[in-house]
């Protein structure tokens, strides 16, 4: 007690310093010391020293040091280069004490270089770093929500979620619930906000849901079986990944059902009103009270302004010839998607064409288009907030090979498009500029950018443009730079000429505006992404899950959705840390390939082949409550989240759970000796395969 009060009067400055000496568990676990190591302990420059340490680049910072210093040709050629840039690189200086606190100085200087390149951060942007690391280095653990089924005459029958959507209670910032529409026509909520310890603990529990056929309203002439069967056709016919958009200011959802768009009322569960349109609806955008609600069709995207009245009865069944009203834009002919052409001077607004001409019904004319190639997936609208630049409000992307660039102000004109190459499936939007670095530069720390160019090239205003498909059958992660200025293009190359920036732009990446990263993202297409923390993840075709820096190509870590339905085996991997294995909480292929060898082989088992189709960040107030709300193609919702502890067990709401301690203990045993099974049988089905091929490769 008497060394601890000492400690506690000693300056905050030599405290930090003595926490930067040890290990992150150690750190952690001065937090229950006092209330001032508890604050000091999780001083935001520390963890964010510990996290650079940790990183790719780090590691890379400490295998380039390490060569140098074996290696004095290196170290001249790097004094070289150094005093090229202006920097004091000799050693031997004459004002130094001696040539060692001289190299001191230059490995001192490197390093804040290398932590300056690497920071993911942004001036004025909070970044909890103490997350952070947890976010990168902690086990990760799948928690799946309930799974809701019915009572049939075979017995329960589990419902598959067919979308999903993201619902505030008290706004931006309240507690958090999951929304998703069900294969049978109904809409379920499940709480997912973190247990703040007191009352019940409700976090994973379906907390209503509304009666079947909501969404799909089955003829009345069908019995419960068949009218089930049918709602189930309809909700699986389309298959669009983005048909949920949900409002939660008004606490309203948008749910697109094959060529129907039913707005509902999240407190009475109750459809408010029902929109035909003239394909079905492959994307819908997010949904804003004071901005229309961007829906897109197989061959068209729309407009829509929940303050109309709706043209389709609400009791109509979706077989009924009711008529239809839609506004249609982007022109009446299928434009051709052109190079980039965002002057602020617009082609006049071509001539309409009525609906009939696609519907075949006798409506009154509006204004229209037809996409030039079908299949838009995913519609992404710019904040409203923002100042008035030169990109539209929306941005379009789909099956084509171009983004498609929309202003809201003058509908239904394209603004412009931005070519790709790739086919693109999900887009996100990072509200900071594009950092036009190149991949050398971003995997080098003696040809980075200084400290000085890179707050230069941070505090050029602009956002960046998120997107995810595939290209040539591989996965592509694209980034692109969008202009702050009205007058410039849509890419931020003109915005890089201004003095402010030149010097340090020049020569490093003045002239590229964009990254695609078709070589490392994945070897499947890519099917969604979005921005957690200050980290990009996006999910492939093989169910993985990875999460890289900012720059799009650095990898932080992997997972995988089909290692969560293996009990016991838990993959979350991080390529850049010096921390092993075991203490990082991660399972390397050493310990699962000696998991598999604890039983014999059995007989063959199907191989689990789940992927994720959608991915949602929580943003719950407090430490690691930003998880990560997945929704799998085999329609199972979870919650993704970063610990040793699992979020909720699905014993908490399963039947039987008043069970006594030793039914537990053997309902957990036989849960763990199916995961080693299935460990085993993977294993066989490996030496299988490496028998029939001889070992050689491609087998």
């Amino acid at each position: 007690m008497a060394t601890s009060s000492y400690i506690e009067k000693l300056p905050a400055e030599i405290i930090l310093q003595i926490a930067s000496f040890l290990e992150p568990f150690d750190i952690v676990r001065c937090q229950s010391v006092s209330r001032r190591f508890w604050t000091l302990t999780r001083d935001n420059n520390l963890w964010k020293t510990i996290c650079f340490e940790d990183s790719r680049a780090g590691a890379l910072r400490r295998r380039q040091e390490l060569v140098s210093s074996l290696d004095e040709r290196l170290a001249m050629l790097r004094q070289a280069v150094n005093s090229i840039s202006g920097e004091s690189g000799t050693v031997h200086d004459g004002g130094a004490p001696n040539a060692e606190m001289s190299a001191h100085g230059i490995r001192a200087r490197e390093r804040m270089r290398a932590l300056a390149n690497w920071d993911p951060s942004y001036p004025n942007e909070k970044i909890d770093f103490y997350q952070e690391y947890i976010h990168r280095h902690a086990p990760i653990t799948m928690n799946w929500l309930q799974t809701v089924s019915d009572i049939t005459g075979g017995g329960n029958e589990p419902r598959e979620a067919t979308g999903i959507g993201l619902l505030r209670e008290d706004g931006e910032y309240g507690a958090e619930k999951a929304v998703a529409p069900l294969d049978d026509g109904s809409i379920c909520i499940f709480d997912i906000s973190p247990w703040s310890g007191h009352g019940p603990k409700s976090q994973g529990r379906m907390t209503g849901r509304s009666d079947s056929g909501l969404l799909t309203s089955p003829p009345t002439n069908l019995d419960k079986d068949s009218a089930r069967e049918h709602s189930k056709t309809m909700m699986t016919e389309t298959g669009a990944v983005e048909c949920v958009s949900i409002d939660s200011i008004q606490r309203k959802g948008f749910f697109a059902v094959q060529n129907a768009l039913n707005e509902v009322d999240l407190n009475t569960m109750q459809v408010v009103s029902r929109n035909r349109f003239p394909f079905p609806i492959t994307a819908l955008s997010e949904a804003r009270p004071s901005i229309p609600l961007t829906v897109g069709t197989n061959m068209t995207l729309h407009l829509h302004d929940p303050r109309q009245p709706p043209t389709l009865p609400i009791s109509s069944s979706f077989s009924s010839g009711s008529s239809t009203r839609c506004e249609l834009i982007a022109g009446s002919s299928p434009p051709r998607l052109s190079p980039l052409n965002l002057s602020s001077s617009l082609p006049p607004a071509p001539r309409s064409l009525p609906i009939s001409a696609i519907t075949g019904s006798h409506n009154p004319p509006s204004a229209h288009a037809t996409l030039s190639q079908p299949g838009p997936l995913s519609i992404l609208h710019l904040p409203e907030s923002r100042a008035w630049d030169g990109n539209g409000s929306i941005w379009v992307a789909g099956r084509f090979t171009s983004l498609l660039n929309y202003d809201r102000r003058f509908f239904p004109r394209l603004r412009g498009t931005l070519h790709s190459g790739a086919r693109l499936s999900s887009l996100a939007l990072l509200p900071f500029p594009y950092l036009p670095r190149e991949t050398s530069v971003m995997r080098s720390t003696t040809s980075g950018l200084s400290i000085a160019d890179v707050h230069a090239a941070k505090s050029i205003p602009g956002h960046t443009l998120l997107a995810a498909g595939e290209y040539k059958g591989k996965g592509s992660l694209e980034l692109y730079g969008l202009s702050p200025e009205p007058h410039l293009t849509t890419l931020s190359s003109d915005a890089l000429a201004t003095p402010r920036t030149a010097r340090a732009l020049d020569g490093v990446g003045r002239r590229q505006t964009s990254y695609q990263n078709r070589q490392t993202a994945s070897v499947t297409k890519l099917l969604a992404v979005a921005t957690h923390g200050a980290r990009v993840v996006f999910a492939d075709g093989d169910g993985g899950v990875k999460w890289v820096e900012r720059d799009g190509c650095s990898l932080v870590r992997t997972w995988n959705v089909n290692d969560a339905k293996m009990p016991g085996l838990v993959r979350g991997r991080s390529p850049g840390g010096e921390a092993s294995d075991v203490d990082s909480g991660y399972a390397s292929e050493r310990e699962r390939s000696r998991g598999r060898d604890e039983v014999a082989a059995g007989e063959g088992a199907e191989e689990p082949n789940d992927i994720v189709q959608k991915l949602v960040p929580t943003t719950s107030p407090g430490v690691n409550n930003s998880n990560l709300l997945v929704w799998t193609g085999d329609g199972r919702l979870g919650l993704l989240g970063f610990g040793k502890r699992a979020l909720f067990s699905e014993d908490e709401w399963q039947e039987g759970e008043d069970l006594s301690e030793e039914a537990r203990r053997e309902k957990e045993k036989a849960r763990e000796y199916a995961g080693r099974m299935r460990r085993a049988l993977e294993r066989q089905a490996d030496e299988v395969r490496f028998v029939r091929g001889m070992g050689l490769p491609g087998w």
